[in-house]
């Protein structure tokens, strides 16, 4: 193998290892701020379960989303209202977990997935937090009409 070839099957290799690292970092969830409030969201895979878990005492609502038979749930949209009417976070999911640090208060979640919405009311306390798991409908099957089933 010539000189030549080797130094950029090199400089190839090395900027191979520095991507894959740079896709590890993303991992690590830095809390995001919008209008003064910090969350995160995420928990696909063991590796950010974990770092959710550890970070999980800094927020004081804490909520999961799933289906009705118990899978997680990613890309749903959230938001949260203050009585009355002040909408203080949007947000889209990047896995089943959205954790957020909000005054103490009373609050409304409106969550959208696919053509489901939901709403939930929530009082987060002044002191410690709040866990919720938001269920839906597997949206895959949701709003599917079986035509005709086979004969018995």
């Amino acid at each position: 193998m010539s000189a030549l070839f080797r130094l950029p099957a090199i400089v190839f290799i090395a900027g191979l290892a520095v991507f894959a690292g740079a896709g590890d970092a993303q991992t690590t969830h830095m809390p995001v701020e919008r209008h003064g409030i910090p969350y995160i969201t995420g928990g696909i895979g063991q590796t950010e379960v974990e770092a959710f878990r550890a970070q999980a005492s800094q927020y004081n609502l804490r909520m999961t989303f799933a289906t009705k038979t118990g899978s997680y749930l990613a890309d749903v949209d959230v938001s949260i209202w203050r009585e009355p009417h002040q909408r203080l976070l949007r947000v889209r999911t990047h896995g089943p977990f959205l954790f957020v640090r909000v005054p103490a208060g009373r609050y409304e979640i409106e969550v959208h997935l696919r053509s489901q919405s939901l709403t939930q009311t929530v009082q987060v306390p002044a002191r410690g937090g709040t866990e919720t798991v938001i269920r839906l409908e597997d949206p895959d099957k949701c709003g599917v009409i079986i035509l005709c089933r086979t004969a018995r």
